[in-house]
């Protein structure tokens, strides 16, 4: 059996564990048990909770899209003059972000959404847009924060894309996750629907706070020849 030299890849070690702040780790937090909330205390429904897990996913994909361009033309363009610059284009940034999470929820959840838009209480209502809100709401603080910060590293674009497409891998799946449950959680009954529900919200907090770990599941698992 050849020895492992310092160049081969440790394929069972798992990547750099993402550091984050008490604000960031808060917000990361609220943002999934605001789907959880409603279902337990305002009588939500699972088609509501499906379609908020799918938004809170196309957020995040969405949020690491428009930041890394936007860190990207801070790099180019330098520091922005004033504060208050600062502030218009980081509220523009996240009109972007909203907009294209609205759009990728669509491609994602469109057979959620005819399935929710079939009950009585149908897809639009108030509880499903303050829900939206307060994840975006939520979520704000802990993004700029990463905006923030992503500036401050020095580090490259590619090591940006490095650190961010093996999420979006992730989150991706997830997707996949939250569509495959969609054909199955009328059967579970309320206490089922109840405990599905607490089980993905935990994997969920559990993937945004160790990234690292989740994306070994994405990471190629090759051993150095001849080990």
């Amino acid at each position: 059996m050849r020895k492992r030299t310092s160049n081969d890849e440790p394929y069972w070690a798992p990547l750099p564990r993402q550091r984050f702040t008490p604000t960031q780790t808060l917000t990361i937090v609220i943002r999934h048990l605001i789907p959880l909330i409603g279902l337990f205390f305002y009588d939500g429904s699972a088609g509501q909770f499906l379609i908020l897990s799918v938004f809170n996913i196309a957020f995040t994909i969405a949020c690491i899209g428009t930041l890394g361009i936007a860190v990207s033309t801070r790099q180019e363009n330098g520091p922005s003059p004033n504060i208050a610059d600062e502030i218009v284009a980081w509220l523009l940034l996240l009109t972007i972000g909203i907009v294209v999470s609205l759009v990728l929820t669509t491609m994602f959840g469109w057979v959620i959404a005819i399935f929710v838009a079939a009950t009585p209480e149908g897809l639009f209502t108030a509880a499903l847009a303050w829900s939206v809100l307060a994840i975006v709401v939520f979520a704000a603080p802990g993004l700029f924060q990463q905006y923030r910060s992503d500036l401050r590293s020095g580090m490259s674009e590619e090591q940006r894309k490095q650190r961010d497409q093996p999420n979006v891998l992730v989150h991706v799946l997830c997707a996949g996750l939250i569509f495959m449950l969609s054909g199955y959680i009328n059967d579970f009954g309320r206490h089922g629907l109840l405990i599905a529900a607490v089980i993905v919200t935990a994997l969920f907090i559990f993937r945004d706070l160790r990234p690292d770990l989740m994306r070994e599941l994405t990471r190629p698992k090759t051993r150095p020849p001849g080990s």
